[in-house]
């Protein structure tokens, strides 16, 4: 039986069973699932990866987006420039296993952003430095955005940034989520939020809740808000798209 994954530390909060199994018994092919590998440390990985053989597979979310990359054996054009993955697929060869990394956050945020955003953006902020955030300024490089990362060490930090001076600013950190073990979702970044333009655009890539505390700071100072339930769709999406041009494809290959 065919077997896809997460992993990730804590995974109270993710949706990807439920999504992929409607994936899978959408498209008749029951025999697939999906499970939760909630892993305190990638020290675990290899005892996994050798423990589980169907596993051919696996999603990755935080905090190890970016720890991941030492294990894998190649990685997508979009890894290298990112430095961030979000899929891995394994391909096992007689006693040797290969990680083949891959990057499908920056397909769903990409296409999500696009569906927001219009007029002339000039100047983007992103706030948080992690995987998440690389990948948003792969997509804002690509579309010629002049942008901006800060986090809680860099030097200009949040409480510093002047909001004023950004038509879009993409929250690329988990604060503000709702998670199962412990509510964060009142959870604002210290930001300047008296400095921001009415009429920007404030992406939050927090999906759960539907409208983070700091969305609800955004739109009472005039922004249009978003948040990252349509990316995240379209990541996972994308991950299946690869999925089958990659794995499907080899198993029928070798029938």
């Amino acid at each position: 039986m065919p077997l896809l994954g997460l992993i990730g530390y804590p995974l109270g909060h993710s949706f990807s069973p439920s999504y992929f199994k409607d994936k899978f018994h959408a498209l008749g092919i029951d025999d697939w699932s999906y499970d939760l590998y909630p892993i305190s440390s990638l020290t675990q990985l290899p005892e996994l990866i050798s423990s589980t053989p169907d596993l051919v597979g696996f999603n990755v979310t935080i905090p190890y987006k970016t720890a991941i990359l030492p294990f894998c054996h190649s990685l997508s054009d979009a890894v290298e420039v990112i430095g961030a993955a979000n899929l891995i697929l394994i391909e096992r060869q007689e006693e040797q296993t290969f990680l083949h990394a891959h990057n499908t956050d920056v397909i769903g945020f990409k296409n999500s952003l696009l569906n927001f955003i219009s007029g002339t953006i000039s100047n983007a902020l992103i706030l948080g430095t992690g995987g998440a955030a690389k990948a948003a300024a792969y997509v804002l490089n690509e579309l010629q955005i002049h942008h901006q990362t800060i986090g809680r060490k860099t030097e200009t930090t949040y409480n510093t940034a002047d909001c004023s001076k950004f038509d879009l600013i993409i929250n690329c950190t988990p604060v503000g989520m709702f998670k199962e073990q412990t509510d964060y979702s009142s959870d604002i970044l210290p930001l300047n939020y008296e400095s921001i333009k009415s009429g920007i655009f404030f992406f939050d890539m927090v999906y759960n809740p539907k409208e983070t505390a700091m969305m609800q700071a955004f739109k009472q100072h005039g922004a249009n808000v978003k948040n990252g339930l349509e990316m995240l769709h379209g990541q996972a999406d994308a991950a299946w798209d690869i999925v089958q041009k990659t794995l499907l494809d080899n198993m029928d290959n070798t029938m």
